[in-house]
């Protein structure tokens, strides 16, 4: 016997939107569906598990709770959409922000290494300049050297022979002695270092840059002379001894400023 249509009505043509809700009183139950429900297709009743089949039945023959499957069917009419993946439809802030990204990365480390070798070089610097202080104020000590073999020489001038014999370990000196024509030796102004070539650059070149300090009038080397204005060629005395190959000679003229330790 088939039921009035008008007892049961069918939800199942009318479309649930997004965010409505439906309520159905069927038989005497009451139901409440969301709109995010899914369709409900009745497992009982697997001669019209297709939904659609619903909608192309006749009310009377749709099934009731009576016959335990329930009355009311919801079809969805929103199907859920797939978000679309984000496209960066211009990539050039993020390749510039990159390329920020590696300059910024490159300039950290040259200034790290530039930091390192500078304190390198300082630190280079430092130890060179302790040793030279070091080897300056040994200079000006007395190492032992004897300045007696000077003779009577002025007390400025042997103090200088003696910070310069010290500084270039120089074991022989001459001070006071007679010399032919024009001389400094007789008056104790005139100092000479009996050394080796190499150390005698040196210890000739420290004079001239000190020549204040050590009231150095000149120095001759090497059958040169120099009165801190440039070596100058002198004439051919007739031997190693007499051309000064073998010694500096330094002839002195005042005291100086006492100060010993530029060599």
């Amino acid at each position: 016997m088939r039921r009035a249509a008008a007892a049961r009505p069918l939800l199942a043509s009318t479309p649930v939107r997004r965010g409505a809700a439906a309520v159905a009183v069927t038989g005497g139950a009451f139901s409440l569906m969301g709109a995010a429900a899914p369709a409900a297709v009745p497992a009982a009743a697997p001669e019209i598990a297709d939904a659609a089949a619903y909608t192309q039945l006749p009310v009377a023959d749709l099934p009731s709770a009576a016959d335990g499957v329930p009355a009311v069917v919801m079809m969805p009419a929103v199907s859920p959409v797939a978000p679309e993946p984000d496209v960066l439809d211009d990539p050039s802030p993020l390749v510039k922000a990159v390329q920020l990204g590696e300059e910024l990365a490159a300039r950290l480390e040259a200034e790290r290494v530039e930091a390192e070798e500078r304190a390198r070089a300082e630190a280079e610097r430092a130890a060179a300049e302790a040793e030279e202080a070091a080897r300056r104020a040994a200079a000006g000590a007395d190492c032992g050297i004897d300045t007696g073999q000077l003779g009577a020489v002025k007390g400025f001038v042997r103090e200088a022979a003696q910070a310069l014999g010290c500084a270039y370990d120089v074991d022989t000196m001459h001070g006071v002695a007679g010399r032919a024509g024009t001389s400094d030796h007789p008056s104790g102004l005139a100092v000479d270092f009996m050394i080796g070539r190499s150390a005698g650059d040196a210890l000739a070149q420290c004079a001239l840059e000190n020549m204040d300090a050590f009231g150095i009038k000149y120095v001759i080397w090497e059958q040169r002379i120099n009165h801190g204005d440039g070596w100058e060629l002198m004439e051919d005395r007739g031997g190693v001894t007499a051309n000064h190959f073998d010694h500096v000679h330094i002839s002195f003229d005042q005291a100086g400023g006492g100060d010993f330790s530029g060599c």
